[in-house]
């Protein structure tokens, strides 16, 4: 399998080669859009935490073990997550309309920042 990279949390990013750069669409190949539309959709379990300046978004993604099989795209007001895991796919919404400011995978956990 592939390298397991263990993310510090945000910040420092000189340093840190693991965190992926955000892009706002991120999108699945369209393999993956076969796999998801097959597999037997679930809702995640996400857990919000508020900070100052951000809030960041903790999606458990149970079985997903690479940013390649999570798609995030923007809406119009908010963002719609979709992942793949062997056996299933997740599917969750985020209606919150803030800039996606980074996310990353970090063990089997979708983690995603968004500007307040």
């Amino acid at each position: 399998g592939a390298p397991k990279i263990k993310i510090k949390r945000f910040g420092n990013e000189a340093k840190n080669k693991a965190v992926q750069k955000v892009k706002p669409q991120k999108n699945f190949s369209d393999e993956n859009v076969k796999k998801f539309l097959k597999l037997p959709r679930k809702e995640p379990k996400t857990e919000i935490r508020r900070f100052s300046d951000k809030i960041v978004y903790e999606i458990e993604l149970p079985g997903v073990k690479t940013i390649e099989d999570i798609s995030v795209t923007k809406l119009e007001n908010g963002l719609e997550i979709r992942a793949i895991a062997k056996d299933k796919a997740y599917f969750k919404t985020i209606s919150v309309n803030l800039p996606l400011i980074n996310y990353a995978l970090e063990e089997e956990k979708l983690i995603l920042e968004l500007k307040e």
